[in-house]
Order: C-alpha cells, then sequence, then structure tokens
C-alpha cells in the first residue's frame, strides 16, 4: 500500500509552489549574507581540477570538459583554457580524488596564461603551506612533472604571457626542459602588460619532499622582457618559494624588466636551509636593462637564503638594483657554511646599487664563498655602495674592486689623490694606524684617508676574529672632508670593547658619488 499523502502534496501544481518557495528561501539567504555566491575572495569564479590526465578542453564554452572516455574530467589543461576565455579573475584550485601526491605528468607545453588567474596547489586536500621561520614545512600535494613533456628546448612548466595580476602558488614544478616558470609582457606596448604577478609558496627545481634534485633544464624562474614588478616569494612563512637543483639559475631576472622583487625565497638548498641542492649558474641573476629590482628587503621576512649554488650568489648587472637583508653562502640560521661556488655578490657593469644600506634589517650575511664576498667589476659600474654588511670567511677578498694596481691577492693600492678609474671608480680605502683598548674599556681606532680633495665621505667601521673582511658592524664616522690636499684623519671611539687580538677593518664611501672602496688592511686589537 502507497503511504498516504496530504492534500496538495503532490502532483506539478504542488512541486511548483515547492520550487517556488525554495527559490524565494535562497533569494532571502543570499541578502542576509547566510549563503555566498559560488566565488571565491580573489577572483570571480572557481574551476576546480579534478584529474592527473593531461588532455585538453573539448569545448571553450565555460565548463571545464576535457575529451575522456571515462567521464567529465577537468584537467589543468582544459582549466587553463577555459581560464584564457573568461573576463573574469579565475581560481584554478584542486580536488583530485585520493590521498598523497598528485603527479600532472604533462605530454607537452601547457597554454600560457594570458588572463589574470589564481592556480592555487594549496586548494588540494592535504596539502598546507610552511609555517616555520627557519625551515620550510610546506605540504605541497600537486607535482608539475615536465619529464615527457613534448616540444624542444623550451617546454616550459608554466608561462604568464603579457598578463598582470596572476597568482601561482603551492605547486612542485621539476623536470621540464625549459623554465619551471616564466613571466613574459611585451616590450612594444610598456609597463602595463604584466604588471604584478606573483609566484608563491613553490618548489621549483626539487621533488615534492623538497630534499631532492629534480630540476628544471633551464631557471627555475625567468622573468622576461616586459614584465615589471613580479614578486617572487614575498615577506610571509607561507610565501617562501623553494627554488633550487635546475640547470641554470635559480631566478633570471632578464633585460627589458625592471623593479621586480625576490624576496623570502630558499634558493640553492633543500627544505631545512642546511644541505646543498644548488642551481648550476648562479642563485638570482639580474641581467643588462633590467634596473631597480629588490633581491631581500629592510623588512621582516624579506631576505632569501641563497646559497649551495654553482655559480654566484647573486650576479647583477643593471642600475638601480638592491641586495638587501639575504643571508648569502651560509645556512638558514647563518651561521655555518654553505658557500656559493663563485661570488657571493657580483655586480658587473652595474651602476647605482645597494649591497646593503646602512641599516642593521638591511644589512647582508656574504659568507663561505669560494671567491670573494663582493665583486664590483666592468665598464661604467660606478656608484655601487656596499653598507654594513657582515662580510666574512669567503675565499677572496670581502669586497674586490677590479681595475689598477692589485697586488698578489687583489687588492688594489690606493692612488695620490685618488685619480684613478675603474670599478666604484677605485675609491680609496682607509690607512688604520692604530687600534687599542683605552683605559675605560673601549677600543679607539685611529686613521687616516687619503681621496679626492674637498670631497665629504663616511668611514664604516669592522671587528673579525682574524683577516681584512668586516665580520661585524661595529659603527660609523659620517661626513668626514678631506683638506685641499686630498687628506683627513680621524679618531673613532666603539661603543664597547673589542676583544684583545682582534682585527678591525674599515671601508670608505664618497658622500656624492656614493662609491665604497675595499676594506683597508686589518689593524689588531692591541692593550693601550
Amino acid at each position: 500500500m502507497r503511504p498516504h499523502l496530504a492534500k496538495g502534496t503532490t502532483g506539478p501544481d504542488w512541486a511548483k509552489k515547492r520550487l517556488l518557495a525554495l527559490g524565494v528561501l535562497v533569494a532571502a539567504l543570499f541578502v542576509v549574507g547566510l549563503l555566498s555566491p559560488p566565488a571565491h575572495a580573489d577572483g570571480e569564479t572557481t574551476i576546480e581540477v579534478n584529474s592527473t590526465v593531461d588532455l585538453s578542453d573539448v569545448s571553450i564554452n565555460g565548463t571545464c570538459a576535457a575529451d575522456s572516455p571515462t567521464g567529465n574530467l577537468c584537467t589543468l589543461r582544459a582549466a587553463i583554457q577555459e581560464s584564457n576565455a573568461t573576463p573574469e579573475k579565475e581560481i584554478i584550485a584542486f580536488d583530485i580524488p585520493g590521498s598523497g601526491i598528485k603527479t600532472i605528468s604533462l605530454g607537452g607545453l601547457l597554454p600560457s596564461i594570458t588572463k589574470p588567474v589564481i592556480i592555487d596547489g594549496y586548494s588540494q586536500p592535504g596539502a598546507s603551506p610552511n609555517t616555520l621561520a627557519v625551515g620550510n614545512n610546506a605540504l605541497l600535494r600537486v607535482e608539475l612533472d615536465g619529464s615527457e613533456a613534448r616540444g624542444g628546448a623550451l617546454t616550459r612548466g608554466l608561462t604568464i604571457r603579457e598578463s598582470s595580476d596572476s597568482l601561482i602558488r603551492g605547486l612542485v614544478i621539476n623536470r621540464f626542459s625549459g623554465e619551471g616558470i616564466s613571466v613574459f609582457g611585451d616590450t612594444s606596448s610598456g609597463p602595463t602588460i604584466a604588471n604584478n604577478n606573483r609566484i608563491e609558496g613553490n618548489f621549483i627545481g626539487t621533488d615534492t619532499s623538497g630534499t631532492q634534485d629534480l630540476g628544471n633544464a633551464l631557471d627555475g624562474v625567468f622573468i622576461g622582457p616586459g614584465a615589471f614588478n613580479t614578486v617572487v616569494g614575498g615577506t610571509t612563512r607561507s610565501a617562501r618559494n623553494l627554488i633550487s637543483g635546475n640547470g641554470q639559475r635559480g631566478v633570471f631576472v632578464n633585460g627589458g624588466s625592471a623593479a621586480n622583487q625576490v624576496q623570502g625565497n630558499y634558493i640553492g638548498t633543500d627544505r631545512s636551509g642546511t644541505a646543498d641542492l644548488g642551481n648550476a649558474l648562479s642563485g638570482v641573476s639580474i641581467s643588462g636593462a633590467s634596473n631597480n629590482n629588490t633581491i631581500g628587503g629592510a623588512t621582516a621576512g624579506a631576505g632569501n637564503l641563497i646559497s649551495g649554488n654553482d655559480g654566484n650568489g647573486v650576479a647583477a648587472e643593471g642600475s638601480g638594483n638592491k641586495v638587501l637583508g639575504n643571508r648569502i653562502g651560509t645556512t638558514a640560521k647563518g651561521t655555518g657554511p654553505l658557500g656559493n661556488n663563485r661570488v657571493g655578490v657580483a655586480l658587473f657593469l652595474s651602476s647605482d646599487s645597494i649591497v646593503g644600506d646602512g641599516t642593521g634589517s638591511g644589512s647582508n650575511t656574504i659568507a663561505f664563498n669560494t671567491k670573494d664576498g663582493v665583486e664590483v667589476s666592468g665598464t661604467g659600474a660606478v656608484g655601487n655602495r656596499i653598507l654594513s654588511n657582515s662580510i666574512f670567511s669567503n675565499g677572496g677578498l670581502g669586497i674586490d674592486l677590479f681595475g689598477g694596481f692589485q697586488d698578489a691577492s687583489g687588492n688594489t693600492a690606493n692612488d695620490p689623490g685618488d685619480v684613478d678609474t675603474g670599478a666604484n671608480d677605485l675609491q680609496n680605502k682607509p690607512v688604520l694606524s692604530s687600534a687599542r683598548k683605552s683605559a675605560t674599556g673601549k677600543t679607539v681606532v685611529k686613521g687616516k684617508l687619503g681621496s679626492t680633495p674637498n670631497k665629504t665621505y663616511t668611514i664604516q667601521f669592522f671587528s673579525n676574529p682574524k683577516g681584512n673582511e668586516g665580520k661585524k658592524f661595529i659603527g660609523q664616522k659620517t661626513n668626514l672632508t678631506t683638506d685641499t690636499s686630498g687628506k683627513v684623519t680621524f679618531s673613532f671611539s666603539t661603543k664597547k670593547a673589542i676583544a684583545l687580538g682582534n682585527t678591525i677593518t674599515a671601508t670608505a664611501t664618497d658622500n656624492s658619488i656614493l662609491d665604497t672602496s675595499e676594506f683597508s688592511a686589518s689593524k689588531k686589537v692591541v692593550a693601550s
């Protein structure tokens, strides 16, 4: 016997009334804010990838549906195709069934991203961003594997092309024959084509554990011509990328781009920041005609760890670039050795750039690199400030200015009147005459500077357990003006005593041109 139904609860009229009431209720809930439309705070709509297969969309029609005999699949390739065809800012999220790592083995080059989009690997169940101040405990669950991709030497992982305001985060990207992630603008159209793209919280060039080298054949991240204000990493812990093991550079900022930022990343190490997983060339490289880029920063969390790379830590051409607050050649805590295999920071053909801005938070630790700590070379490499850094235990000089008369170790000789030319105008360095512990316990350093007549200089002082680098910045004398013969004497008293037997070194910076010298010869601290 069928169950009894009350009068009016069956038939087409009843169904219509019920649907109408439900519609009124849902509309009311949207109005009062108890329900939200199918959108995300960062974008208009969400496309959900539910498969690891690599198939194209059947039709670009607003629905992500790959051509598959097994059912309605939304693949990453199809999702990018649909996103590119939508005027709104899409979110590409992941909900691929099953536990563990989901590897998307790509058969060829993915479509370039040509419209603003958020590709969010953290949306995959089980994924989570880094929360550690030192190290990286991110759990990444979506891997893009390029080992089977076809398309020649430039099969890239993901490419943003002539599009602004996109975000790629929470992915493992490895084994592509080109770059892991690339960003391109259009130099013919000015700085309005590829602005403000962000790359955060990814493992680029490693396995999913962040401990094994599965490098992309070229650069980890490539910022190409016409790309402006790209941010690789960020100041939060969750934004930290691991960019290691790649066949060329960790991050390459090419000519024709500007004002890009590389912040908070581990570049050349494993996820712990204690083991060598170096990129084959420099950790970060800025090509000529790329200006006003920032590697690190003076705010909390902005500094990178750039260590273990087979080339330089940072290699910068162009003008107005800043290297601030980084650890270059050390382990993540800044104390243990994990040197880059060449120079810590190499400024080549670089002008008006900054390595350390004179503040504590903007100073770099540059140590344990195979060659010089900081090297300045090339025609027109002038006006480069090197201030308040901790530079020690490098294989070459702490600061090396190329040109002029050099001794066997590469130290450039001072010249009368400082008229010679070369890197940083071969700014003469101070000459220290004594470093004595006074009766009050402080250390008094005396010396002189011979340079250009009638100019004003800043002398910075450093202490070292030994040698002639500059491990600890201990103070400065500003606004020292040379006389008509180009000479000025100085006396500097430290705020705290420096241990007997330690050494003191100093640099000179021209306050107008902003050239910084090499370190002076060291003077051992003795009792007065």
